[in-house]
């Protein structure tokens, strides 16, 4: 019997009894051979594994010993016991609601065996970190199903705060359809019933490539992301991936799943979402489904958000194929500072651009507003003195701060230190990480440490916002480089008349202009706040003997900088415009009728249908610019 037959056989019981084993018969094709070639390796890989593990296991007979929540402590046998194991033996209530474990601080399966002396933790689903492996492996069980049912390339599948989703590459010209939802969740939930373990797989670089060389996406995350020697697959049924996991021990663990309708997808990049899923087979809770909208921008250009002549929507070439144009500010820069002597009293020296920039990204990476080839970024470096750096990035996390205040936004902070390729000096980058943890720790916002994530030229400072559907993004960041002024052989004269090289921080705050304006619109989702509202005020008049002062209503507001436009289609009720205006998200609407007229005020509802009742024009109209002045998110609520 083939690996396909045994997969659908294992994978698929029972789908006659239900009724569906006719219509996923027909719904989800044979794989392709690259599929099933993948597999076969990774089963190869896995019975080496486990030979290898099982000869450790003989050879090297030792006894560990096992701290327990609760101070227990327990012996057990390397490369031989498991944490599942050990939950048994606490309880089996433990056994059945841990979804993975932490050993010695760090993310662990429950079903791999321990190594050495450990201090075990165990994970459920009421822990955020419970949450996103149980979440992480859904995931997995969406991509398996996009694979077989719609033959799809996939490229991630993350946990998010509330439930996950995953992309995948369907063609250039081809997209997930609204009727192969229903389709891909129920063959999602045959999946998961099917009880399939998740097998964890250490492979190294040359076998990784050969696993996932025809996946053009996650050859780029070996490339970029693999720094090691070697890196973990996981294999599920018939899905291998490239993951760092943890994850459950089987799909069975996965009570419930459901799949939103709404999609996003650009030339054949297609995103299924998910909202938050409850488990009601393991932890008997009663399930729920948020339901998310979002604002979808159609660009006329693949990767930018300004329209070119020059390339067609089928064009495969990409924008930076110019020379004229500019992938990055920081040469820029670097070139300013040095184009004549400087001294350390015009330090520190702040330089910033929002001038557009080009980056050559893969088409299947392209989405929306926020990865485009096109686009512009708040861009600002810093030279400053070395005794100036933890002052100057204080200054940056406050700014940071104050303007996502501003937006409304929520924000995660992660210290990112060495790599394994870093350039420069060691003790030069000890200090450098010292200084960012020490700003961090003084700010007062919680963050992460990311140790091997910076960048080659020096530490830095990520952060990480979440949209409306809890996906996190990347906008802003704080980096240090010590390479470009001494690239540039940057300098200035020093107190003591010597010269001496300045410190270079790269600083964006909204970091893509554009990506920062697409999560903002996802946030808001058309209600926006006064103060951005291309909608502010919709003013109606109630017959039409009062239009001439409506249209002095509507005066007024421009006057003042307000947008207000006027609703005085004497076809539609009264009723109807105003519910009209809330539809379309107008912050406010204003009434005037005859007592509105002769009073010379206005009758205020917001979009929400709250009445507001009768106020002076002038006050009116003073109070709404006081609220977009002071920018507050709550203008409605407040007025």
């Amino acid at each position: 019997m083939g690996l396909y037959q045994r997969w659908r056989r294992l994978r698929l019981p029972g789908l006659q009894a239900c009724g569906l084993h006719t219509a996923l018969e027909a719904a989800v094709p044979a794989p392709p051979a690259c599929l099933v070639e993948r597999l076969g390796l990774f089963e190869a890989l896995w019975a080496a594994q486990v030979k290898r593990l099982a000869g450790l296991a003989q050879k090297e007979p030792r006894t560990i010993r096992v701290a327990l929540p609760g101070g227990r402590r327990v012996e057990a046998v390397a490369w031989n016991t498991t944490p599942y194991q050990l939950a048994q033996q606490i309880s089996a209530t433990l056994a059945n609601t841990a979804v993975a474990a932490q050993v010695n601080g760090e993310p662990y399966d429950l079903e791999r065996p321990l190594e050495t002396d450990s201090d075990l933790r165990f994970l459920t689903f009421d822990s955020a970190e419970g949450k996103a492996v149980f979440w992480h492996s859904s995931a997995h069980v969406l991509g398996a199903a996009a694979e077989q049912l719609l033959g799809a390339v996939l490229c991630r599948g993350p946990s998010t705060e509330c439930g996950f989703y995953h992309d995948f590459f369907l063609g250039k010209e081809r997209t997930i359809r609204g009727s192969e939802l229903p389709v891909l969740e129920r063959i999602c939930q045959k999946l998961a019933a099917a009880a399939q373990p998740f097998r964890r797989l250490e492979a190294s670089r040359d076998q990784l490539r050969q696993l996932f060389k025809d996946n053009p996406f996650k050859l780029r995350l070996i490339e970029e992301k693999v720094t090691g020697p070697t890196a973990t697959v996981y294999g599920c049924g018939m899905l291998v991936d490239l993951c760092r996991g943890p994850h459950l021990r089987h799909t069975g663990q996965i009570g419930g799943l459901k799949l939103l309708t709404a999609e996003y997808t650009r030339r054949g990049f297609s995103e299924v979402k998910t909202p938050i899923l409850f488990s009601t087979k393991l932890w008997e809770l009663s399930g729920h489904w948020e339901h998310y909208q979002e604002d979808m921008f159609a660009l006329q250009s693949p990767g930018s958000d300004r329209p070119t002549s020059s390339q067609s929507d089928h064009s495969t070439s990409h924008p930076t194929d110019t020379l004229a144009l500019k992938p990055m500010n920081c040469p820029a820069h670097c070139l300013m500072f040095a184009h004549r002597p400087r001294s350390w009293r015009e330090l520190p020296l702040r330089l910033a651009d929002f001038g557009a920039l080009h980056r050559a990204e893969a088409s299947g990476s392209l989405g929306g507003l926020t990865r485009l080839r096109c686009f512009q970024q708040d861009d600002a470096h810093i030279f400053c003195a070395p005794d100036q750096l933890e002052a100057e990035i204080r200054g940056c996390l406050g700014f940071l701060r104050s303007v996502y205040a501003v937006l409304g936004f929520s924000f995660r902070l992660a210290l990112s230190t060495r790599p394994a390729g870093f350039l420069g000096e060691p003790c030069l980058w000890d200090q450098a990480e010292q200084v960012l943890q020490q700003a961090l720790e003084g700010f007062g916002e919680p963050w992460d440490l990311h140790p091997g994530d910076g960048a080659f030229y020096g530490p830095k400072i990520d952060v990480h916002l979440h949209d409306a559907l809890g996906r996190p993004h990347q906008c802003g960041t704080i980096q240090l480089d010590f390479q470009l002024p001494l690239r540039f052989d940057l300098q200035y004269k020093g107190r003591a008349g010597a010269l001496e090289r300045p410190v270079l921080i790269h600083r964006a705050v909204l970091g893509s202009v554009e990506r920062m304006l697409g999560v903002l619109a996802e946030s808001c989702g058309g209600r926006w706040p006064l103060w951005l509202s291309p909608f502010q005020v919709m003013v109606i008049p109630v017959g039409t003997e009062q239009e001439d002062y409506a249209r002095e209503v509507q005066q007024s507001l421009q006057a003042a900088g307000l947008v207000g436009d006027l609703d005085a289609d004497s076809r539609q009720t009264l009723s109807r415009r105003v519910r009209g205006a809330q539809l379309a998200n107008y912050n406010f609407q204003f009434v005037v009728g005859q007592k509105e007229q002769s009073n010379r005020t206005v009758n205020v509802r917001t979009r929400d249908n709250r009445r507001l009742g009768e106020r002076d024009l002038t006050e009116a109209v003073g109070r709404l610019l006081e609220l977009q002045n002071t920018r507050v998110p709550n203008a409605e609520e407040i007025f």
